[in-house]
């Protein structure tokens, strides 16, 4: 059994809390609250053994986090993924959200852009899909040079009954997309507007 202590503790969202793995710190343990039902915290991993034979290889980069299975912890039942840390420090990455409420963003909205739109198409492409896409949702991770990569660390996964997006690129393609204009993610002012918004209703999680 693995030992989580509060100095593990990283973040959490609505449903799970986000801790570091003890033994290795590349990797982050999420652990379900204990109000949120056992099925709701399965759906993500369901996905992700649908999705576990997709030749990585052929991403133009990694694009969500890997999940590493299951261990005994504890606090519970802990599901294992890759932490996101930026080459340049080792750190965490930040989420899109905190970028987007800084005054003062070391990256331009020209970079945030490129990043969402090169996400938008590995997702169409690999027909990976995301039900929950937000900007908390998102790591940018900095890169040796510089540059960003928006790697998506939680929500991953769909609900269709018949999942035509999962067959034909057409259907990936506009399911991505309503996606990506639902969430507010089409434009940074419409996803800048919809945090204050958020904020302002007092949802406080990022």
């Amino acid at each position: 059994m693995i030992e989580i202590k509060d100095k593990h503790y990283i973040s959490e969202g609505l449903a799970r809390k986000v801790y570091y793995h003890p033994d290795n710190n590349n990797l982050c343990i999420k652990i379900g609250k204990p109000e949120v039902e056992v099925n709701h915290l399965y759906k993500e991993i369901k996905y992700y053994h649908k999705i576990k034979n997709k030749d990585t290889s052929k991403f133009d980069y990694s694009f969500y986090v890997t999940y590493h299975g299951e261990v005994d912890t504890n606090l519970g039942t802990g599901f294992v993924y890759d932490l996101v840390k930026d080459e340049t420090t080792q750190n965490i990455s930040l989420t899109l959200r905190h970028y987007l409420e800084m005054d003062n963003s070391p990256f331009s909205d020209e970079q945030f852009l490129e990043g969402l739109n090169r996400l938008k198409s590995q997702m169409i492409q690999h027909k990976v899909f995301v039900g929950d896409l937000r900007a908390r949702n998102i790591c940018v991770k900095i890169l040796k040079d510089k540059s960003i990569d928006l790697i998506v660390i939680d929500g991953i996964g769909h609900r269709d009954f018949f999942p035509l997006a999962d067959w034909f690129q057409y259907f990936a393609k506009k399911k991505v997309e309503r996606r990506f204009l639902k969430a507010n993610l089409h434009s940074l002012e419409a996803q800048r507007n919809l945090i204050k918004q958020m904020r302002a209703a007092g949802e406080t999680i990022v």
